[in-house]
């Protein structure tokens, strides 16, 4: 069945390049496609479009973010050269803070930290933090996260314990973040995916809604705020729980956490769980609703709060860890290239992928204290990077294939991303909009299979002078012309 699909793109009147008559559509073949540009803005993607997400105990080796990690500050800044980094996490309301005032222990907090030491989530830390699951968080450790994001140019979102600290704790640990931060601090959020709280012996009593939330973060605010007056606040960081989204929007427009509140903020794990024999690279590669569901609520939250922004800011391909051979595979990486162009071209503030350590779906494999290996989904991501920066409008592409097409334009290029996501070659014509010249660059991205686990290459290629595209199985491909 022929499908049409809206996609990001902006494009000038700089020549048409093969033009097929209208009404042609029924007589598409499964290789083929017709693009169509236009004028009509979309979004613009942010320079700190791209980000990473860590879980908050990995602060527990106080040298793994930090200015002497001249692996990992490379591998960020390969990555994008102004990011942001997230840390949160689902340890992060199981951690502990150890500050010159104490470490604020209750018998809550206690509890949680020993029933987290069994979480699978360490898996994505170092080895130094596995072998130390009774660590903390110190201002030493700020301190270091503070000189590296100096390093890397990288922003940050910071998330604090809210399952089982306190806003005493909170107030504390959130006066050396933001000392030490400075303006590279975005935002603190409180809690991560409270939308699960109820009913969790560690944290609240079912049920927890979004009315009790909204009242203790607000309690939270108030403490941190008597320590740091301007401090900024991102939220609700739910699992999944778009209805918290655009309550917490709403209270926000009403004045409950009016001049509070700078991002609206949720999570989106594209299938799972990763035990499901079901997760594989087919189904993280297909169409999918649910993010079709929430960019729709992503758009009304915005909408309904007066324009707060909305960034996903923990995420990844498959949830309960990530899916072996798919996760840590090339399939990985024209899922996510797709995926953050797509949810840019809904008006998202950025994205951050989840990782660490040696977790299968970690765009930075980090075990070793000295290693910072980048994983497939790195060099998707770096596609995608690649349009920060950049106006993008809507273009019509018609296909029965299984092909995105997104196009944006700086103030010195025009480039035009095509990601083939099936297995067979598609040739890409378009009836107006593209330069008739030859791209200043053309770089294909591709790999062996889906499966592979190396190899994968971001390379520039002779794209010729021919006005029609073809996209191998499998591939995406980027090029840009000089304006």
């Amino acid at each position: 069945m022929l499908t049409r699909r809206h996609f990001i793109s902006l494009t000038t009147a700089a020549g048409a390049a093969t033009v097929l008559p209208r009404g042609h559509a029924q007589t598409l073949s499964p290789g083929q496609a017709v693009l169509r540009a236009t004028n009509i803005k979309i979004a613009t993607v942010p320079d700190d479009f791209t980000g990473l997400s860590y879980e908050i105990v990995q602060l527990y080796n106080p040298d793994f973010f930090s200015a002497s990690n001249s692996q990992l500050i490379a591998a960020f800044r390969r990555l994008t050269p102004r990011g942001v980094l997230r840390l949160g996490g689902n340890l992060s309301d199981l951690s502990r803070w150890q500050g010159d005032n104490g470490d604020f222990s209750t018998p809550k907090q206690a509890a949680a930290i020993e029933r987290g030491k069994t979480y699978w989530e360490w898996k994505l830390t170092d080895s130094t933090v596995r072998s130390q699951r009774d660590g903390a968080i110190t201002p030493t450790a700020i301190r270091n996260l503070g000189r590296f994001l100096d390093a890397t140019n990288w922003r940050l979102i910071y998330g604090v314990n809210f399952g089982s600290g306190s806003p005493e704790r909170a107030a504390d640990e959130s006066a050396v973040v933001a000392n030490e931060m400075g303006n590279r601090l975005i935002a603190f959020q409180i809690g991560n995916e409270s939308d699960f709280f109820g009913g969790n012996s560690l944290f609240r009593e079912r049920p927890f809604d979004f009315a009790e939330y909204i009242t203790e973060f607000q309690q939270f605010v108030k403490a941190i705020r008597a320590r740091v007056p301007t401090a900024r606040f991102a939220g609700p960081d739910t699992a999944g729980n778009m209805g918290w989204v655009e309550e917490f929007g709403k209270a926000r427009l009403s004045g409950i956490a009016r001049d509070k509140a700078v991002l609206l903020s949720s999570h989106y794990y594209a299938m799972g769980p990763a035990s499901n024999l079901a997760m594989n690279a087919d189904k993280l590669l297909s169409p999918n609703p649910h993010l079709d569901e929430q960019i729709k609520r992503v758009q009304k939250a915005t909408a309904d709060s007066g324009g707060i922004p909305f960034r996903m800011t923990e995420g990844n391909s498959c949830f309960g860890g990530g899916k072996p051979d798919v996760s840590d595979a090339y399939a990985s990486t024209l899922w996510v290239a797709d995926y953050m162009l797509r949810v840019a071209s809904a008006g998202y503030a950025g994205v951050n992928l989840h990782g660490g350590g040696d977790g299968f779906y970690t765009p930075i494999e980090t075990l070793d204290a000295e290693a910072a290996n980048p994983r497939p989904m790195y060099f998707g991501m770096q596609l995608a990077d690649r349009f920060t920066g950049y106006d993008l409008l809507s273009v019509d592409l018609e296909t029965t294939a299984s092909v995105s097409a997104y196009l944006g334009q700086s103030k010195t290029s025009i480039q035009l991303a095509l990601i083939n996501k099936g297995s067979q070659s598609v040739r890409v014509s378009t009836e107006a909009g593209l330069p008739r010249k030859k791209p200043a660059e053309t770089w294909r991205l591709s790999g062996a299979e889906l499966a592979a686990k190396s190899g994968i290459s971001m390379a520039k290629i002779d794209a010729g002078r021919s006005t029609a595209i073809s996209i191998p199985p499998y591939t995406a491909e980027l090029r840009r012309w000089d304006l």
